[in-house]
């Protein structure tokens, strides 16, 4: 069984923060960046051609216990952000924290983490994630040297059924809070990164390290329930344009 996977960076630029509001956008503006961020490759300039986002539960998994305090308390808090964003359930699932103070899920089972968190030094990177790239080290080193933080997922139709986030424990507190926030956000099906997407986190010049209402309207788009794993991507066009429409009338 073959799965396909997407690959995907962060490049985080600390800069003062701006409201949303001081960069307008308009549901054609929505249309056009949900089929950027949803369809299209930084790296090739291709598009594809089908939806990719998730229909299990996502059950997130912080690998090991050496980890800063905070960097649990941001996936908590943002993946209940997702959860009230997308109506999907995003949780996190597993840490060394919640099995040591027993307040795992009654019926935890580890077989049903889908996404693994690590947070490691630099050296350490390669070696523990080459499996997640083909076994490819070198690969992972360009990673490391040319992010702040990274992830990959992998697909089946269409479907995204696991996916792996990098959290290079070099990094102060701020730049883990916006690679949570990035990196969570692009693993539910919105990976891509332009320049011409704005006001936005999806973009590597931007000033924002926080989802901007404009992020968040790709969001609800995406998980609209009738936007299906798989579905072609001018048909999901179609009813993100319908849904824009509908939800914020202009």
């Amino acid at each position: 069984m073959r799965f396909a996977y997407a690959m995907f960076t962060a490049l985080i630029l600390l800069r003062p923060l701006a409201a949303a509001a001081d960069e307008p956008f308009n549901n054609l503006d929505l249309v056009r960046n949900f089929d950027i961020i949803a369809f299209g490759n930084e790296y090739t300039g291709q598009r594809y051609d089908i939806v990719r986002k998730w229909r299990a539960p996502v059950r997130l998994g912080i690998q090991g216990g050496k980890y800063p305090p905070y960097l649990e308390t941001y996936i908590e808090d943002f993946a209940a952000d997702l959860r009230e964003l997308t109506g999907h359930p995003v949780e996190l699932y597993y840490s060394f924290a919640k099995q040591k103070a027993k307040t795992l899920a009654p019926d935890f089972d580890k077989k049903l983490i889908n996404v693994i968190l690590y947070y490691l030094p630099d050296t350490e990177i390669p070696a523990a994630l080459k499996k997640y790239w083909g076994g490819d080290e070198a690969k992972v080193k360009f990673m490391v040297q040319n992010s702040t933080c990274f992830a990959n997922y992998f697909t089946k139709k269409g479907e995204i059924t696991a996916a792996v986030v990098i959290f290079p424990s070099r990094h102060p507190e701020s730049y883990i809070r916006a690679c949570v926030v990035e990196e969570l956000t692009q693993i539910l099906g919105l990976p891509n990164d332009s320049n011409a997407v704005k006001p936005s986190i999806f973009n590597d010049n931007s000033r924002y390290m926080e989802l901007t209402e404009h992020d968040k309207w790709l969001i609800r788009a995406l998980y609209q329930k009738d936007i299906l794993p798989g579905m072609k991507r001018a048909e999901a066009l179609d009813k993100a344009r319908t849904f824009f429409s509908r939800a914020r009338p202009e």
